[in-house]
């Protein structure tokens, strides 16, 4: 997208450019939803959540997905979003190659070797929620809210 740039009568254009930001976990059903959910909420950018390990389970709705990811779609619905409808997705190597900068909050075992050594990699410390309590998930919640908003302090 390009628009013109500069003082009246001045025909250069300027091109405006937005980011991709790749957030990952493992399972694409908390830690990466809730970030994308509250990046998107805040920031001029665009963004997708994967996970590291989805399987079988790709496509499936978040809300399809039992009681511990009932609580991920409550705790992000007290901040105005809903993930309720978003599906998983299985982390790719050509998502990565797409992507502008990749957040991973996902267990080192489970991140491939071809994400390691990407200098797109930024690693988030952030514990899966899987099989907490309610107001462990909005611990949680509330500390990617962090991360989230230093990050687009960072890319504007």
């Amino acid at each position: 997208m390009f628009f013109p740039s500069g003082r009246s009568g001045c025909r250069r254009l300027r091109r405006v450019f937005n980011m991709h930001v790749l957030f990952v976990c493992k399972s694409n059903v908390g830690r990466s939803q809730t970030a994308e959910a509250l990046f998107l909420k805040v920031s001029k950018h665009n963004a997708s959540s994967v996970g590291t390990v989805v399987g079988d389970k790709e496509g499936m709705r978040i809300k399809d997905l039992g009681w511990s990811a009932q609580h991920v779609i409550e705790c992000l619905k007290e901040d105005d979003c809903d993930v309720s409808n978003n599906l998983r997705k299985q982390l790719t190597p050509e998502m990565v190659k797409k992507a502008d900068k990749v957040i991973i909050m996902a267990e080192p075992e489970t991140v491939p070797n071809y994400i390691k050594s990407s200098d797109k990699v930024i690693y988030w410390q952030v514990d899966n929620p899987k099989n907490t309590s309610l107001e462990r998930h909005r611990e949680i919640k509330n500390q990617i809210k962090k991360l989230v908003e230093g990050l687009v302090g960072e890319i504007g």
